[in-house]
């Protein structure tokens, strides 16, 4: 096993692991930055890896489904969120005074 045939591919599990973290501590002006290098490092890759990185390679892909999971997770929190404010927003609306009507003045007679 070469450490320069597999270093690439290390990286590349580096990068996931840290996109992990950035997604869980919430910097995702970091996550941005982090996925442009990532499919930088991506496109600099063959397109058959070497046996050797197959170890590297399954990191990085458990890695990218607990990213996956941890985004889905963000955005199930997110949505239940969304739906608490928009309750509270009718429960609000329930006790607010009845609007009263305006008089409207017709210009044409």
């Amino acid at each position: 096993m070469s450490s320069a045939e597999t270093a690439p591919y290390e990286a590349l599990a580096r990068m996931i692991e840290r996109e992990l973290e950035l997604v869980g501590t919430g910097d995702y002006d970091a996550l941005s930055e982090l996925k442009s290098e990532r499919e930088a490092l991506i496109s600099t890759l063959p397109e058959s890896p070497p046996a050797s990185a197959r170890p590297a390679l399954q990191r990085a892909a458990l890695m990218n489904k607990r990213v996956e999971i941890e985004i889905l997770r963000l955005r199930e929190a997110l949505l239940l969120e969304f739906a608490n404010v928009e309750r509270v927003s009718r429960t609000a609306r329930g006790y607010s005074p009845p609007r009263q009507a305006r008089p409207h003045v017709e210009a044409t007679a």
